[in-house]
């Protein structure tokens, strides 16, 4: 009979999701068994370490949602984090521009919004504009974000990992989640049987698969999307600060932007593109046929159905 490993925390995924879950579970538990299994051979490998960066300050979201609190706290939080463990942080802010009225009535609502939700943002006016940043324009009126950051994920994440395992958090790096076995026990890539008191999904872009293995999300599912940047590459500095147009509070997306690096680096982007298997970062890498008959599966039903004005919104996409 296969031997049945016992930890009184599971986590899938040692991405920031997981890494950050692992700290507070052995913070406040200092005597538990904690394992994190990951299917790559290092932590970030994913959403995690394919990101800009940004650390946001709370002022898009809608007034005094659970979002935006996380996100005012988890900005404070990873800024003191950052701090004090010398980790990359670029202060470089944000400024939010409009390019009509009809715009600047939505900066408004954003301002609004980041007044109930408690964040540090001031509505300036083109000249106080013109006289902190004098390339950048905007239609009467910019949010002014003071709080925006930019950070390295994968650092962050490194050096989380770090200190998990100094702390006695387990990891198995090449060991990927295979099946829901029953009675809180899964079979893993490397045929283990592990069984935890409590197991906790941070599978990122397969975290639906792993929640319906365990019979929640069954209306779900993850649809893909990419986002592609432009580098600028020129030795001057034309900005040094975050630059986002007003964002359409219909769809998802923040728009086409200017971010700041941790190092100083100045991209535009990102386009928003939908991708044909989950992990199709560049080419055929990591194609998956199965994947790819099951989203273009779901994107057609977008498409035919329009559901979230999604025709417009693809086509905007493919513009940029």
């Amino acid at each position: 009979m296969q031997k049945i490993n016992n930890y009184d925390y599971l986590i899938i995924g040692a991405g920031i999701i997981g890494l950050s879950i692992s700290k507070a579970l052995i913070e406040k538990y200092p005597q538990s068994n904690i394992l994190v299994i990951e299917k790559e051979k290092k932590v970030a490998c994913h959403g995690s370490g394919r990101n800009s960066g940004v650390l946001h300050a709370g002022f898009y979201y809608t007034s005094d949602s659970l979002k935006a609190k996380f996100t005012r706290e988890g900005n404070q939080e990873l800024t003191k984090f950052c701090l004090e463990n010398k980790l990359q942080i670029n202060r470089c802010e944000k400024i939010v521009v409009a390019s009509n009225k009809v715009e600047l009535e939505t900066l408004e609502e954003h301002y609004k919004r980041g007044i109930v939700n408690n964040v540090d943002v001031e509505l300036i006016s083109e000249e106080e504009l013109n006289e902190k940043f004098s390339n950048i324009k905007t239609y009467k009126k910019a949010l002014y974000s003071k709080s925006t950051s930019t950070v390295n994920p994968v650092e962050i994440s490194e050096f989380l990992y770090k200190q998990l395992e100094e702390k006695g958090v387990e990891f198995g790096f090449n060991e990927a989640y295979l099946e829901n076995l029953g009675n809180n026990t899964i079979l893993t890539s490397k045929h283990k049987k592990i069984k935890a008191r409590k197991i906790i999904n941070c599978a990122g872009l397969y975290a639906d698969k792993v929640a319906k293995d365990f019979g929640f999300s069954q209306n779900y599912t993850i649809i893909p999307f990419k986002g592609i940047y432009l580098k600028y590459t020129k030795n001057d500095k034309p900005i040094n600060t975050n630059v986002y147009p007003v964002p359409n509070l219909k769809n998802p997306f923040l728009g086409v932007h200017y971010t700041i690096t941790v190092d100083g680096t100045i991209k535009i982007g990102p386009t928003a593109i939908p991708v044909l298997w989950r992990e199709g970062y560049k080419g055929l890498d990591n194609f998956n046929l199965k994947e790819l008959q099951e989203i273009l599966k779901y994107i057609f039903k977008l498409f035919i159905n329009n559901s979230f004005n999604f025709r417009a919104l693809a086509y905007e996409e493919m513009k940029k």
